[in-house]
C-alpha cells in the first residue's frame, strides 16, 4: 500500500473515531479526563494524516523523494511526543516546546510538498521560489517565539506579512498550475495546419486525457511525464 493511501485510512479511522467519541460523549453526558485524553490523541492522529498526505501526494509523483520524507517523519515524530505528553502527563516547558517546533517544521515541509506538486511554466516559477521562501522565514519566526521572548513589533510585523504571502501564494499555487498547462504540454508548439495527431493522448499509467503533442507530456493528474512519437509517415497519414 502506498504511503497516501496509508495516511489516508489513517485520517478516515481517526476522524471516525474522534466523531464517534464525540457523540457517545455529548449523549451520555460524561465528558472527563479520559475522554480528553482520547479524543486529542485522534485529532493529533488526524493532523498528522493529512500532513502524510501532502507528503505522500509529492512522493507518488516521483519527482521528489526527501521533502515527503523529511514531512512524514516531522508529522510521525510530532504525532508521537504530543500522544506520549498527553497520555505521560508530562508538563515539563522543555518537552512541550520542542513538541511545538516539530510540529511547526511538519506543518511547513507539508505546505511545501503542496506547493511542490504544482507544474509551473518558466513564467510562474519564481512564485514558487518566494513562497519556499516566506514559508522558512515564518517557520524560523514562529520557532524563534516558541524558544524566547521576543518583544520587536517590527519582528511580528514581519512575521505576519510573511503568513499572508503564505497563504496568498497558496490559494494561488493552482490557478498558476493551470495557467501554465499549455505552456508545459506544448499546445501551441507548432501551427494548427501542421497537427497530425488528435487534440488528445491518454496518460499510459492513469488514463486521464491530456492534451496531445510532439514535445515531452506531463500528465497532470498522476505526474507521468511521456513523449508521443510517430514513426512512419503512413501512420501519420492515417491518424491525420
Amino acid at each position: 500500500m502506498s504511503p497516501k493511501k496509508i495516511a489516508l485510512w489513517f485520517l478516515i479511522v481517526s476522524v471516525a473515531l474522534s466523531a464517534a467519541l464525540g457523540i457517545v460523549a455529548i449523549l451520555s453526558g460524561k465528558f472527563g479526563d479520559f475522554e480528553g485524553r482520547v479524543i486529542l490523541t485522534t485529532i493529533t492522529i488526524s493532523a498528522a494524516s493529512i500532513c502524510a498526505l501532502a507528503a505522500g501526494a509529492l512522493f507518488e509523483s516521483r519527482s521528489a523523494r526527501t521533502l515527503p520524507g523529511l514531512a512524514v517523519a516531522f508529522a510521525v515524530f510530532a504525532a508521537s511526543l504530543i500522544i506520549i505528553g498527553v497520555w505521560g502527563r508530562i508538563s515539563g516547558d522543555e518537552y512541550w516546546k520542542s513538541t511545538a517546533t516539530v510540529g511547526v517544521f511538519a506543518i511547513a515541509s507539508a505546505q511545501a510538498c503542496l506547493i511542490s506538486l504544482a507544474k509551473l511554466a518558466p513564467r510562474f516559477a519564481w512564485t514558487r521560489t518566494v513562497a519556499f521562501l516566506a514559508i522558512s522565514f515564518l517557520t524560523f519566526s514562529i520557532t524563534l517565539t516558541i524558544w524566547g521572548e521576543i518583544n520587536e513589533e517590527g519582528f511580528y510585523k514581519a512575521m505576519g506579512a510573511a503568513a499572508i504571502l503564505v497563504a496568498a501564494l497558496t490559494i494561488m499555487m493552482p490557478i498558476f498550475h493551470r495557467l501554465s498547462r499549455g505552456d508545459l504540454t506544448g499546445e501551441k508548439a507548432f501551427p494548427s495546419e501542421d497537427r497530425s495527431l488528435f487534440p488528445t493522448v491518454l496518460c499510459p499509467k492513469c488514463g486521464q486525457s491530456q492534451p496531445s503533442s510532439f514535445t515531452r507530456i506531463t500528465c497532470t493528474n498522476c505526474g507521468c511525464r511521456f513523449i508521443v512519437t510517430i514513426l512512419d509517415e503512413s501512420s501519420a497519414a492515417q491518424q491525420s
